[in-house]
């Protein structure tokens, strides 16, 4: 059992697991509202690039997304972003990573669907230091695929993770990292803590 803090794991290894996230009614309230959003029809073809110049491409990723500021005023949604931002100021104090700000997304991977090896910093832009991933998956199995495989900056494997609901998973950003093919609809919640553009410039 890991006894590391998140601080000292991203430190030390670039990521940290965290099972158990948030209370059990609060982890079931957004696995009721995914599954109600996308039986609604929500949620749109995720794009890749960055502002101006994404553009979708299903032969690198073909999972669905939904922002979550549209949903931000949901009381479990609400819970969940204030546990970023808990995090946030944790990271800053103890790591001077200097976040300010967050984006989030519902994702859905239906079956066949992955997301090939990347980074998540634009090479425009490199506001984004800390990536988050939140499952939102009861009983999964390891048959149903769908893994996080994490990499150094080596290309070294670092971790395969299982998207067990109430999974929590942070990393540095610039880490590659792919999303397996999932054989079974996999419901998650991903985001980014960011600093500001302007310290890119300095």
């Amino acid at each position: 059992k890991n006894t590391m803090s998140v601080e000292e794991h991203i430190y030390q290894h670039g990521f940290h697991i965290i099972d158990n996230f948030l209370e059990k009614s609060d982890y079931h309230e957004l696995h009721t509202l995914i599954q109600s959003l996308d039986d609604k029809g929500c949620f749109k073809p995720a794009k890749i690039g960055h502002q101006h110049d994404k553009t979708q491409n299903i032969s690198i990723r073909n999972d669905k997304i939904l922002w979550l500021d549209e949903q931000s005023e949901h009381p479990a949604v609400h819970t969940y972003l204030r546990e970023l931002e808990k995090l946030s100021a944790r990271l800053n104090q103890s790591l001077f990573l200097g976040l300010v700000d967050y984006e989030a997304h519902f994702a859905i991977y239906q079956p066949n669907s992955f997301y090939k090896k990347h980074i998540d910093q634009f090479s425009t832009a490199r506001e984004r230091r800390i990536s988050c991933v939140y499952y939102l998956n009861h009983k999964w199995q390891n048959e149903f695929g769908g893994e996080l495989k994490l990499y150094d900056q080596a290309d070294r494997p670092l971790s395969t993770i299982i998207p067990q609901g109430n999974r929590f998973v942070c990393f540095n950003s610039d880490l590659p990292h792919e999303v397996c093919t999932a054989y079974k609809t996999r419901y998650s919640i991903a985001a980014w803590l960011k600093i500001r553009r302007m310290e890119l410039c300095r």
